[in-house]
């Protein structure tokens, strides 16, 4: 199965869902799972809460299915960020609670991706993130896989919260050049 057929069955799924059809979910689940156990994994480094959170994941995707718009983007892209977002979330409650440490270690993206579960759209994304500086590469790789905020980036970097903001945004601007 091609990439745009696989894209175009996961939105006839989502919409499907959307619609209360249980075995259009149980399909998607299916088709996506690895891709969004991946995902959080990636962003909690621990297994057991990472399968706790992927099943929330697709408590929020079926809640939300109908939010999905094909003309705004790829299932899986969105599904991703559905995953990325609740693994986000678990991990603030975590480190709010004092479950987690705090970390300055930078996820490995780049090389424990399961290649099975890589999308265009990922390996795209981590040639970028390699070819950016190393401390915005940090910076972003810190925010958007840990879910660090701003300050507590700026905490781990040891740099003023304006530089940390300024790493951010100039990794993003330097991978959506590159992208154009």
């Amino acid at each position: 199965m091609g990439a745009a057929e696989q894209c175009r069955i996961m939105a006839d799924l989502l919409a499907a869902c959307a619609a209360g059809d249980r075995a259009a979910f149980r399909r998607f689940y299916d088709l996506s799972s690895r891709y969004v156990f991946g995902v959080v994994l990636a962003v909690l480094r621990d297994r057991e809460m990472a399968a706790e959170v992927a099943q929330e994941t697709y408590v929020r995707i079926w809640k939300r299915a109908g939010q999905f718009d094909v003309k705004c983007g790829n299932p899986l892209s969105w599904t991703g960020s559905v995953a990325r977002n609740c693994a986000i979330d678990r991990l603030r409650a975590e480190r709010s609670r004092g479950f987690v440490e705090y970390s300055d270690e930078v996820p490995d993206v780049v090389t424990n991706a399961d290649p099975a579960a890589q999308t265009l759209d990922s390996m795209v994304i981590r040639r970028l993130l390699q070819d950016l500086r190393p401390e915005y590469r940090q910076a972003l790789l810190l925010c958007y896989f840990q879910g660090y905020t701003y300050i507590e980036l700026a905490n781990v970097l040891d740099v003023p919260v304006g530089t940390a903001k300024s790493w951010v945004r100039r990794g993003l601007a330097a991978m959506k050049e590159a992208m154009t």
